[in-house]
């Protein structure tokens, strides 16, 4: 029958498993302080969206920037924007994070920049699994500890490394604001005629905005680039929010010169781009 020796005895074995975790912590620190905390992109939107979301409710920011991947790339307090919390969801829309600031699932901030190209991908969406995560013991942990968070999983970290290694950080500092023909202001003139679906959304954001707006959040309606049709879901559910609340609508898209910004692919911009367009919307409704 086998026996433990002295250096093989379960007390060193404990031992050694103690100290190789808290090198794995320690090391695992040591990069989420280095990323600040954010994931750029995991293996999976849905993941992107939880750690996107617990980093960005995380302390007391004063602008939250709700959307889906387009606001998701944009910068943060985590990138030099001090004040400033990250909440795009991949794969998603501001839906999910406003009904969980109207039910108190999470925080809100004095201010909201909400993604209007998105919003009509709530129509009819039958499961909502962001939804249910943001109600779990889990979700709230990793908003307390990094090192719980979805953004501290080592998929996450690596995926961040590498996505931040092929198109490169930008120097917030020296970031301008891109030249505009229009500011953000109130819809004038009559309402569109909706669908049925998006009728029933554009009520339920509705609702939820101006219990927002009685509680004193100030709020801000964007459409980002690229530039959507006109005549499509996409313009025509956040033009029509924006009418029935009378808050400030800003089609940035439109108010830009064609070749303003870049692209990483047909929808997101790069890193200089999502930083200038960041940096004219605070300019913009003067956060």
């Amino acid at each position: 029958m086998a026996s433990f020796t002295s250096s093989s005895s379960p007390a060193s074995y404990w031992l050694s498993l103690a100290l190789a975790l808290a090198a794995c912590f320690g090391a695992q620190t040591l990069v989420l302080r280095w990323t600040g905390g954010r994931t750029t992109k995991s293996e999976s939107n849905f993941f992107s969206s939880v750690a996107r979301v617990q980093s960005g409710v995380r302390g007391t920011p004063r602008v939250m920037l709700l959307g889906s991947s387009i606001a998701g790339r944009l910068p943060d307090r985590n990138r030099g924007f001090e004040g400033v919390g990250n909440l795009g969801c991949d794969g998603e829309s501001a839906v999910e994070v406003l009904r969980a600031i109207d039910a108190g699932t999470i925080p809100g901030a004095p201010v909201l920049v909400i993604e209007g190209n998105t919003l009509f991908r709530a129509i009819d969406r039958k499961e909502a699994p962001l939804a249910d995560t943001m109600e779990s013991h889990w979700f709230h942990a990793g908003i307390g500890v990094p090192n719980l968070s979805a953004g501290g999983r080592p998929s996450a970290i690596v995926y961040t490394l590498l996505m931040e290694r092929k198109m490169g950080r930008t120097d917030v500092a020296s970031t301008q604001p891109l030249a505009v023909s229009t500011k953000p202001a109130p819809i004038v003139g009559e309402g569109a005629l909706l669908a049925p679906g998006e009728e029933a959304l554009v009520e339920e954001l509705a609702g939820i905005l101006r219990k927002l707006a009685a509680k004193g959040t100030r709020m801000t309606i964007v459409m980002y680039p690229p530039m959507v049709p006109m005549d499509s879901p996409d313009r025509r559910v956040p033009h029509e929010l924006a009418r029935r609340t009378g808050l400030p609508f800003w089609d940035l898209a439109g108010a830009i010169a064609p070749d303003a910004v870049r692209f990483t692919d047909a929808y997101h911009m790069d890193p200089p781009s999502a930083a200038a367009a960041l940096r004219t919307i605070l300019d913009a409704t003067g956060d």
